[in-house]
């Protein structure tokens, strides 16, 4: 599996890519607005086909999600612990952020995912991961009910390491946001994943 997380900035062309990623067989996209109103959400969501919806995953504004037809809520570390799934449990997929394999194990089956980063040094933030990747600790993965989707630093030319080593899909950010050929690029990522 493999999943883009938009970048929190806007990009020239960005919906227009995005619409070009799931042409090209991409699965989940996660929208990361941070900074983004209820309305300009609504805006953005909107934006995209309605035909791709069920594979949008919403970082914030989770209220919107009935109103717009998304059925993927993400909760980061932070909001995971304060609990604010809770009410959305019912009636949406559930993905969630760690950051160490001990907080991965400890995740509960309501999760349907969850990103464990930074597998490498990341693209997209320099420095982040190059002195405290988590790659190394796959091994100590004990849980088995929630898929581990490895994030941080992914390029094609390291997707079959994770792969290889016990991770269920990656996500994908820098390596597409950050490049001239961002459709190329994932194409090219996408073969890695398919010959697994």
């Amino acid at each position: 599996m493999i999943i883009i997380l938009t970048p929190e900035q806007n990009v020239r062309n960005e919906l227009t890519r995005i619409h070009q990623l799931f042409q090209a067989g991409l699965e989940l996209l996660h929208i990361r607005k941070y900074t983004y109103s209820a309305l300009e959400m609504y805006g953005y969501i909107s934006a995209i086909d309605e035909s791709f919806r069920n594979r949008l995953v919403l970082h914030t504004h989770h209220e919107l999600a009935q109103k717009t037809a998304v059925n993927r809520l993400h909760f980061n570390e932070r909001d995971r612990v304060a609990g604010k799934q809770n009410s959305y449990t019912k009636d949406y997929i559930l993905s969630t952020s760690v950051h160490s394999m001990d907080d991965f194990n400890a995740l509960d089956q309501q999760w349907s995912y969850a990103f464990l980063s930074p597998m490498f040094t990341s693209i997209s933030k320099p420095g982040y991961g190059q002195n405290n990747s988590v790659q190394t600790d796959l091994h100590l993965r004990k849980n088995n009910q929630v898929q581990l989707i490895g994030l941080g630093g992914i390029r094609e030319d390291n997707i079959s390491l994770l792969l290889n080593n016990g991770v269920d899909g990656v996500a994908l950010l820098g390596t597409i946001w950050k490049n001239q050929q961002p459709i190329t690029n994932f194409k090219a990522c996408l073969q890695q994943d398919l010959s697994y």
